[in-house]
């Protein structure tokens, strides 16, 4: 035995609490030094933390004799304990060491109830046993911890965790517990299999199979039970003659299916595996089982031309774009036979329009068939099909995996452009032009034309000039201009902030429309403004449509952001809501001389004018109607001999010497002779009252005196002595001529001397001629 000075020679080198502890045990070795026993366990003490460290030391206290000490050291090592495990190693080593069984099962006790750890409880169950010498209390730990497995696999699994353990024997008597769970052949094989690879007991196996040999009733139990024959214990003559017996059984398409699968893969019989196969095919109708069996045919037998037939019945019933892609896949995988491949994809493009899905077929196709053209021309229909943003977004995700032709590339990139809907999209489309096109970057130029557009806030500025160095570095001016407009912006945050916070407070239309003008006034900024006039169309729309609020936002939209399509929309949408003349031609002043492009508004109102008096033809409508359409003209298009024409319309439309008064006046205005339509006024007067009324509107119409007289003097024609007597007191009333008034009197008195009225004609005489009128 070493001596004290060799052993203090090796405490020199220890490092864990465990050296300490085995040092002492040598110490004790005859001849023992008690003492120094006691040094190093007094030393190693001091570095305890956990409870794994008092046990060794407890043992040694235990080994000197020392039971206060060795509680001592026991009872600290409980104190320290938290976690099941230690409860029941402390215990553990309490009961066997030291003879407390009483203390030990207590702490052994908690610790089952925290676990559920099976590995764990299998330990405590051999502490059971070893130290507390509780057989009954182990049995039922075994019992708890197998009456958590619920499948083979929970006892497989079990199995190999405790063969992990190094303890085979305990794993086969629990795994063997799980025999209880097989239902029917297949089950009894899997379990034969894990006999043999668990525990490499091929005997046991054997023994398994031939029991289940008797319970075979279906042609799929004599193939599993043959299976465990072949591949466990290599007896093919014992497989082949389970097997024949299940032919005997056969009645189904699956049932001769299973045997086919287990003639061609255990016992390699392609003649009686191809008889089977084509019984099951004569009798599967499903497309599933049509599908299993080509499968199992173009994977067990050399001549695949009867999975190419089953493939074909399957092809017949299928009629979903999901389904005639598993075909083809599976026709792929199995049989490789590229044309039929194709066949059936052509047959699913032809059922698709989405281009998501048409995206997915073009990668099949590539990937199966790589085929250039055909992949192409599906890409071609995704594209056409594209409606939306991500759908493009699609395309150019397959096309940075997939060579494709430039020009295709191209026409997408260019759809993305069109559908893009925000500046983070443009540079989107921007970043898959710089990545999917070698040699040409016209769209990348594009996107970055219309990005900087569009640009509405710091960060999209910010955004387009990383974009624009990425990918246009080599154009100093663009550079230049975006650095610039990047300096500018970031000079007038403040405002733009300014501007936004009123922007929160906003509910009217007007708001954002007066804000739009000042962003272009202070901040030359058209992307802001534009969304700024968006919004305040948003807020017009929730109200109904008032063409009086629309016309200042047609002519912001207009001056601000000079969108022509924009405004034309608002403009046909104005149109579409004129029922009255005043709506026209407010619309018409709008179009013909306030908008920035004279050209583009005149060619407009002349479409819509002419649209107007078609409608009012077709509704057969009055002299003032196209009188109204004839002045708009004239104001708003100065087009002269459009108005002309359009006032002979009026002419030919007059009823009343009202139409022909107004017409008149309006004509005069233009510098035409009006001659016959103030005679036409005049013949259109039926009784006193009307050539009053007319000289009337002669008058505010600044018509000269002399022609008032000659219009009026056609009353002379009336034939009513009533009416003759009312139309000479006119001459009095309105024009306050004596002469002409005493002469029409005289002219009167024949037939009113007939008529025995004569004192009327001298009462109206004395009353209109003796005093002064008021004209």
């Amino acid at each position: 035995m070493a001596t004290r000075d060799e052993l203090a020679e090796q405490a020199a080198n220890c490092i864990e609490v465990s050296d300490y502890a085995d040092l002492a045990m040598q110490a004790l070795q005859d001849p023992a030094d008690l003492d120094y026993a006691k040094e190093l366990i007094e030393e190693a003490e001091m570095d305890c933390s956990f409870p794994a460290h008092y046990l060794p030391l407890a043992a040694v206290a235990v080994a000197m004799d020392d039971k206060d000490k060795a509680v001592a050291l026991y009872d600290e090592a409980e104190g320290m304990c938290f976690e099941a495990q230690e409860k029941a190693e402390v215990g553990y080593n309490i009961a066997l060491h030291l003879g407390d069984k009483d203390k030990g099962r207590e702490l052994i006790e908690e610790a089952i109830a925290e676990t559920t750890d099976t590995v764990e409880l299998l330990t405590y169950a051999g502490y059971i046993q070893e130290a507390l010498q509780d057989n009954t209390l182990a049995n039922s730990l075994y019992n708890k911890v197998t009456g958590g497995c619920k499948t083979v696999q929970d006892y497989k699994d079990l199995a190999v965790s405790i063969i992990a353990k190094g303890d085979t024997k305990t794993a086969k008597v629990l795994f063997e517990k799980s025999a209880v769970l097989n239902d029917g052949a297949a089950d009894i094989a899997a379990y034969a299999s894990n006999l043999v690879e668990l525990f490499d007991d091929k005997e046991a196996a054997e023994e398994v199979l031939a029991m289940a040999e008797g319970d075979c009733m279906f042609p799929n139990d004599f193939v599993a039970i043959a299976s465990g024959y072949q591949t466990l214990l290599g007896n093919k003559d014992k497989a082949e003659e389970l097997l024949e017996q299940g032919k005997e059984f056969a009645m189904s398409g699956q049932e001769n299916l299973d045997l086919a699968n287990g003639y061609a893969t255990l016992l390699g019989d392609q003649d009686i595996a191809a008889e089977l196969y084509e019984l099951a095919l004569n009798d599967f109708t499903n497309k599933d089982e049509l599908l299993t069996l080509a499968g199992d045919v173009a994977k067990n037998m050399e001549d695949t031309s009867l999975a190419i037939t089953a493939y074909d019945k399957v092809e017949a019933k299928l009629d979903t774009v999901a389904d005639l892609k598993l075909l083809a896949q599976a026709v792929n995988d199995d049989l490789g036979d590229k044309s039929k491949v194709a066949q059936i994809y052509a047959n699913t493009e032809a059922k698709l329009n989405s281009p998501a899905d048409l995206v997915s077929l073009a990668g099949d196709v590539k990937a199966n068939l790589d085929d250039a053209d055909m992949t192409a021309a599906i890409y071609q229909k995704a594209l056409d099909n594209s409606k939306v943003y991500t759908d493009v977004v699609k395309l150019m995700d397959a096309f940075g995996k997939d060579n494709v032709a430039s020009s295709l590339v191209n026409d997408v990139l260019g759809k993305g452009l069109e559908l893009a809907e925000d500046n983070a999209q443009i540079l989107n489309v921007a970043q898959y032009g710089n990545s999917l096109v070698t040699g040409d970057n016209s769209r990348v130029i594009e996107a970055l034309d219309k990005a900087e557009d569009n640009v509405s806030s710091l960060d999209e500025i910010r955004k387009l000039s990383i974009a624009v160095n990425q990918y246009n570095r080599d154009d100093a001016e663009r550079v230049s201009r975006i650095a610039e407009k990047l300096e500018k912006r970031e000079k007038s945050q403040a405002l733009y902030i300014s501007f936004q916070e009123k922007e929160q407070g906003f509910s009217r239309p007007q708001e954002y429309i007066q804000l739009a003008y000042d962003v272009i006034e202070e901040l030359e900024d058209p992307a802001y403004a534009t969304q700024l006039l968006n919004n305040a169309e948003e807020k017009l729309k929730e109200k109904t449509y008032n063409l009086a609020s629309y016309i200042p936002f047609i002519i912001a939209v207009d001056k601000l952001v000079q969108d022509q399509a924009w405004v034309q929309r608002l403009l046909d949408q104005a149109a579409a809501q004129c029922s009255q003349f005043p709506q026209v031609s407010m619309v018409g002043n709008t179009a013909g001389t306030q908008l920035t492009d004279k050209d583009f508004g005149r060619q407009w109102l002349k479409t819509f004018y002419a649209e107007r008096i078609e409608t009012l033809q077709a509704d057969n409508a009055n002299a003032y109607e196209y009188l109204k359409m004839a002045q708009a003209i004239k104001d708003h298009l100065d087009d002269s001999n459009w108005a002309d024409s359009i006032l002979k319309l009026a002419t030919e439309q007059a009823e009343t010497h009202f139409h022909y008064a107004y017409i008149a006046d309006t004509a005069t205005q233009w510098g035409q002779n009006t001659d016959s339509l103030y005679k036409a006024a005049a013949d259109t007067c039926h009784n006193a009252n009307d050539y009053r009324d007319l000289v009337r509107i002669l008058r505010n119409n600044n018509v000269q005196d002399a022609q008032q007289k000659t219009v009026y003097s056609h009353g002379e024609k009336l034939s009513s002595a009533l009416d003759q007597l009312q139309w000479v007191e006119g001459i009095m009333t309105l024009f306050g001529d004596k002469k002409w008034a005493s002469k029409a009197y005289s002219n009167l008195e024949s037939s009113f001397s007939q008529a025995g009225q004569l004192s009327l004609l001298e009462n109206s005489r004395n009353r209109q001629l003796s005093h002064r009128t008021l004209w």
